[in-house]
């Protein structure tokens, strides 16, 4: 950690010789990260506004959702193929399963001595989590008539956990993948994450088990938590940072021939 730069403890891979024919995507610069804070806090705004809107007249927002849900509903039943992947999805996107796999990646992550991404991910997922279970007790939409729902779960209905796990924890995943793994593996491993983060929320809607708007607010809040986190991670650890160029500075009044620190 003393003496290297940010971009060496992000991407601690890149400058190994044996690994100097691979390349990384490069790392955002700090100066982004106040864009990510607005832009995430906006969407998170959003979300609630959305989220009041249900809660002041709620059999008016069922109503509104019904055309669209149904339309859904039913091409999902139309559509053997289609339905499968959305129980898929479905089913690897939920917090039994995605909750165990962010804390084991953490704990490698954590392991590898990359506790900043470990941090990073952490931050994002589970304590988004934390987020959307508090906003679904606070606004208590009752689920879609479509099916059975058990007590527990009946008025969980806003936002979809799926979709704001999906951009939370699968998306969030799928950045750690990106910047941190050589292109070889990034460029494949990334963008699933990102295709499950993102299905997630049509699964739903597919599957008929939440409202269009219990989507479009998980969408809004997930992603916008994900930036908010995000930007503040950039603007401790990117490239760009106080601590990192002084480094830099550092290194370069270094005399030659000096020992590395």
């Amino acid at each position: 950690m003393n003496g290297r730069p940010t971009s060496a403890l992000l991407q601690p891979w890149a400058d190994r010789p044996r690994l100097a024919g691979r390349r990384w995507w490069p790392l955002p610069r700090r100066d982004r990260a106040p864009a990510l804070v607005v832009a995430g806090l906006g969407l998170l705004l959003s979300g609630l506004l959305v989220a009041v809107a249900v809660v002041s007249d709620e059999r008016a927002m069922d109503a509104r959702d019904r055309g669209l849900n149904l339309w859904f509903r039913n091409l999902g039943r139309s559509s053997g193929l289609l339905h499968q992947v959305a129980e898929t999805v479905s089913w690897v996107g939920s917090g039994a399963r995605t909750g165990p796999l962010v804390l084991t990646v953490c704990l490698v992550l954590f392991l590898l001595k990359q506790w900043r991404w470990s941090v990073f991910l952490l931050l994002s997922a589970e304590v988004g989590y934390l987020i959307s279970d508090s906003i679904k007790l606070a606004v208590g939409r009752v689920r879609p008539p479509w099916h059975y729902f058990p007590p527990l779960e009946l008025r969980t209905s806003f936002p979809s956990g799926h979709t704001f796990g999906g951009m939370t924890a699968w998306v969030a995943m799928g950045l750690v993948a990106w910047f941190l793994l050589p292109r070889a593996w990034s460029t494949l491993l990334g963008p699933l994450c990102w295709t499950v983060g993102l299905l997630n929320g049509p699964s739903r809607l597919l599957l008929a088990k939440h409202w269009v708007t219990d989507v479009v607010g998980g969408w809004l809040m997930g992603t916008g938590w994900l930036l908010v986190v995000a930007g503040v991670c950039l603007w401790q650890w990117a490239p760009g940072s106080p601590r990192d160029l002084a480094v830099r500075r550092a290194a370069d009044d270094e005399p030659p021939g000096a020992a590395p620190v």
